[in-house]
């Protein structure tokens, strides 16, 4: 039996990281060499993905200043805020992000999903977070009700 995801999202909460993030393309430096930042974020929001391009990384600010330093940084997005999940998320459920996503995209903001094993994760720009905020709490609200 599938799970409904807007019950998911009726008894959901949300977190909103307190640091300013950044997105950075590290090419094809080695994840270890940009791993070693992670210490730094020990507490806070990050991410390390190898792809076909090469090595992506969503760091906090400090983070993102060390790492300048000490791999070749061939492009980089930000300020981000993150956005999490903050409830029982079944890893199950399909469809999950999908409808906030579009209620977002919508309104002209733009989201990055990243799915963690136990919680997922929006990266907005800074500039429009409360305005998601507002949104996705809305929408958690239409949720409840229904």
């Amino acid at each position: 039996m599938s799970i409904d995801p807007i019950a998911v999202w009726a008894n959901m909460k949300l977190k909103i990281w307190p640091e300013r993030y950044w997105m950075l393309e590290l090419g094809d430096v080695s994840a270890a060499d940009a791993a070693s930042v992670f210490v730094e974020c020990d507490g806070r929001y990050s991410c390390l993905i190898r792809d076909q391009a090469g090595v992506s990384a969503i760091v906090e600010e400090i983070a993102f200043e060390r790492l300048k330093s000490e791999v070749p940084v061939r492009g980089y997005f930000g300020p981000f805020r993150v956005v999490s999940t903050d409830g029982d998320l079944p890893f199950d459920v399909i469809g999950f992000l999908r409808p906030v996503l579009e209620l977002l995209n919508n309104e002209g903001i733009k989201a990055g999903p990243q799915c963690g094993a136990v919680f997922d994760h929006l990266f907005i720009y800074e500039r429009d977070v409360e305005r998601a905020n507002t949104l996705i709490e809305g929408f958690i609200s239409k949720a409840r009700d229904q």
